[in-house]
C-alpha cells in the first residue's frame, strides 16, 4: 500500500485539501454508523429502568431519525468528492501515459504488443484509480469503524469483555497478510494472460478481411476461445485461492461473537454490566463483521493495485533510445543528405538489413530506389525518419550528423507515404488534413489534384465529406494509396517519400501522379521506392538495392546500358506487357 501511495503521491499532494475533507467525512460517517447501536442500548436500559416518558421517547425517536439523514447527506458529499477525484486522477494518468507513448521510439513498440499497452491503460489504470480513492475509503472507514467501536465498547461498557472478544483478530490479520503476499504472483500472471487475450481480439478485429477471405472464421474463433479460456482459467485459479482463505475472517468473527456472548452473560450474572449494555456490546461486535470482511476485500484490491502500479510504472520509466539532446539544433531546410557507410540492424534481428551503404541526395533531386523484395529498400529510406539510430556509419544533413538535429524538425522535413496505409474513422478531408491541420481549402484541393484523387470524389457518397470506415474499409486499395499521398502532399514537405505507394494504381494513374509531381514539386526532393520501373524512369538517380547493398546506380538509360539486375528486370517487365 505504501508503494502505491509513493507512486501517486504527486497527485495526493496536488489534491491534499480534498483528501483532508474526504478523511474528515469518512471519520464522521464511521462515528455515525456506531451511534444507532448506542441509542438502542440506551433505549433498552431506559425502558427496563422505567425511565421512559414522553420527553425521553421523542428524544430517542428523534435521534434514530436524525442519524440516517445525517449519514446520507455526508455520504452524498463524500461520494461526489471521491468520484470527482477518481476521474481527475484517471484523466491525468491516461494523459501522461498516452503522451509518453508518443515520445517512445519504434524499438519500444516492437517490444510491447498493442494488447499489453491497452490493458495497462485500462484494467491496470482502473485498479490504480481505485487504490487512490476507493481503497482510501475502505481503509479509513473500516479501520475507523473498528477503532471507534472498540473504543466505545471499552470505555462505555467493559474493557475486559472488549479485550476478550477481539484478542483473536490480530492473528487472523497476520495470516491473511501472508496469504495476500503469496497471491500476488498469480495476479501478475493473470494480467499477462489478459493482455495476450486483448492482443488476440485486436488481431482478429483488424484482420477480419483476411480471415473471411480465407474462410478462417472457425479456426480464428477457436484461437480466440483458447485465449479467453486461458484468461478465465487464470482468474478461476485466483478465485479458488481466495475461496479457500477468505472465509478465515468469518471464522475470526464467529469466535469473537461467541466469546462476547459467553463472557457477557457471565458479567451480567456477576452484575458487572446491564442487559442493555450486553445488547449494545453484541451489536458492536456484529458491526465489526462488515468492516472485517471489507478489509479482506481491500487486501485483494491492494494486491491488484500494487501489480497494476508496477506495470504502469514500467511503461512510464521506459526511455526512448532515439531522443533529442539538450543541444539539439533546429532545421528547416537542407542542401544535401549524405549516407556514409551506413549499416542498420533492427533491435531484435540477428543480421543487418542494410550494409555499408554510401550515397548522396541533393536538394531538388528525384531519387528512385528499386530492388528485389526484401532487399532493404524501405529500411533504407526510413532512416530519414529517425525511428531508430543506425547500427554503424553516419547520416549527414549538410555538415551535421542527423542525430544533432531535433527529431520533430527532421520529421517535419519529410512527407512519408508507407506501404501500409493507416486511415482513421473520420471524413476524407479530415484524413488528408492530418498531414497539415492548418491547411486551407486551396492547399487541400491542390493535394487532392496532385494525388489524382479528384476523380474518386464523384464515386464517394459525400465527396470529401464522406466518412472513411475503420482502417479505410470503405475505400479501394488504390483510393487508400492516393488519399495517403494527398495527406503527405498537403504538408508540402522538403522531402517526399513514396514507399511503394503506387503499387495499387493502374499505369495511367501512375503516369498522371508522376507528371503532377514533376510539375508541382519542382525544386523539392522526391524519393520513390517502386517495383515498377515506370515510376522511377525519369528520376535523376536510381539506386539498385540487392541483399542490403547498393549494387548499381545511375539514370534509367545508364542502368539499361549495364548488364545487371536493373536491365534484366526491366526486360522482364517489358516482356510481360
Amino acid at each position: 500500500m505504501i508503494n502505491i501511495y509513493k507512486k501517486i503521491g504527486w497527485f495526493i499532494k496536488e489534491q491534499w485539501k480534498t483528501y483532508i475533507v474526504m478523511l474528515f467525512l469518512l471519520l464522521t460517517i464511521a462515528a455515525i454508523s456506531l451511534a444507532p447501536a448506542y441509542v438502542l442500548g440506551l433505549s433498552i436500559d431506559t425502558i427496563v429502568s422505567g425511565g421512559l416518558n414522553r420527553s425521553s421517547l421523542w428524544m430517542l425517536v428523534g435521534l434514530l431519525v436524525l442519524l440516517p439523514v445525517a449519514r446520507y447527506l455526508i455520504s452524498f458529499t463524500y461520494n461526489h468528492l471521491s468520484h470527482k477525484t477518481a476521474q481527475m486522477l484517471s484523466f491525468k494518468l491516461r494523459k501522461k501515459y498516452l503522451s509518453h507513448l508518443f515520445d517512445m521510439d519504434s524499438k519500444f513498440f516492437e517490444q510491447y504488443e498493442k494488447g499489453d499497452l491497452i490493458s495497462r491503460v485500462t484494467a491496470d489504470l482502473d485498479a490504480i484509480t481505485q487504490a487512490a480513492t476507493s481503497l482510501l475509503e475502505g481503509i479509513i472507514f473500516n479501520v475507523g469503524v473498528i477503532i471507534f467501536a472498540i473504543g466505545v465498547m471499552g470505555f462505555s461498557i467493559s474493557w475486559n469483555l472488549t479485550l476478550i472478544s477481539i484478542s483473536i483478530m490480530p492473528f487472523g490479520l497476520t495470516i491473511l497478510n501472508v496469504i495476500r503476499y503469496n497471491k500476488r504472483k498469480y495476479i501478475k500472471r493473470h494480467r499477462e494472460i489478459y493482455a495476450d487475450m486483448t492482443e488476440k481480439v485486436l488481431e482478429s478485429v483488424e484482420g477480419q478481411k483476411a480471415i473471411r477471405a480465407y474462410v478462417q472464421e472457425d479456426n480464428d474463433l477457436i484461437k480466440q476461445n483458447k485465449a479467453i479460456d486461458a484468461d478465465i482459467e487464470s482468474w478461476r485459479y485466483i478465485v479458488r485461492y481466495e475461496n479457500w482463505f477468505n472465509p478465515l475472517f468469518e471464522v475470526i468473527y464467529g469466535i469473537a461473537y461467541v466469546l462476547a456472548f459467553i463472557f457477557g452473560v457471565i458479567f451480567i450474572i456477576r452484575q458487572e454490566m446491564t442487559l442493555g449494555g450486553l445488547i449494545t456490546f453484541v451489536s458492536y461486535v456484529g458491526m465489526l463483521y462488515g468492516p472485517i470482511i471489507s478489509i479482506s476485500t481491500i487486501f485483494t484490491q491492494i494486491n491488484n493495485a500494487t501489480i497494476s502500479i508496477d506495470r504502469y510504472d514500467e511503461i512510464m520509466k521506459s526511455l526512448p533510445v532515439v531522443h533529442d539532446e539538450e543541444d539539439s539544433i533546429p532545421i528547416l531546410n537542407f542542401n544535401e543528405i549524405h549516407f556514409k557507410n551506413v549499416t542498420f540492424k533492427y533491435p531484435f534481428d540477428k543480421v543487418p538489413v542494410i550494409k555499408n551503404i554510401t550515397f548522396t541526395i541533393k536538394r531538388g533531386e528525384t531519387i528512385g530506389i528499386v530492388g528485389p523484395t526484401g532487399a532493404g529498400k524501405s529500411t533504407l529510406i526510413r532512416q530519414l525518419l529517425r525511428e531508430f539510430n543506425v547500427t554503424d556509419g553516419e547520416i549527414y544533413i549538410d555538415s551535421d550528423k542527423i542525430e544533432h538535429y531535433k527529431i520533430e524538425d527532421i520529421r517535419n522535413l519529410v512527407g512519408y507515404v508507407p506501404q501500409s496505409h493507416m486511415l482513421f474513422r473520420r471524413k476524407v478531408d479530415e484524413n488528408i488534413m492530418i498531414g497539415n491541420p492548418k491547411a486551407n481549402h486551396e492547399e487541400l484541393d491542390k493535394a487532392v489534384k496532385i494525388a489524382d484523387f479528384e476523380k474518386d470524389l464523384n464515386y464517394l457518397t459525400n465527396g470529401l465529406q464522406t466518412m472513411v470506415g475503420e482502417s479505410g474499409v470503405s475505400l479501394s486499395g488504390g483510393q487508400k494509396q492516393r488519399l495517403s499521398i494527398a495527406r503527405a502532399l498537403i504538408k508540402n514537405p522538403a522531402i517526399l517519400i513514396l514507399d511503394d505507394s503506387l503499387s495499387a494504381v493502374d499505369a495511367q494513374t501512375e503516369d498522371t501522379i508522376i507528371e503532377h509531381l514533376k510539375a508541382f514539386r519542382e525544386g523539392k526532393t522526391n524519393i520513390i521506392v517502386a517495383h515498377r520501373f515506370s515510376a522511377v524512369r525519369d528520376a535523376d538517380k536510381i539506386f539498385v538495392l540487392e541483399n542490403g547493398k547498393i549494387t548499381q546506380q545511375g539514370t534509367h538509360d545508364e542502368l539499361l546500358r549495364q548488364d545487371g539486375w536493373y536491365k534484366h528486370q526491366y526486360i522482364q517487365q517489358m516482356t510481360m506487357k
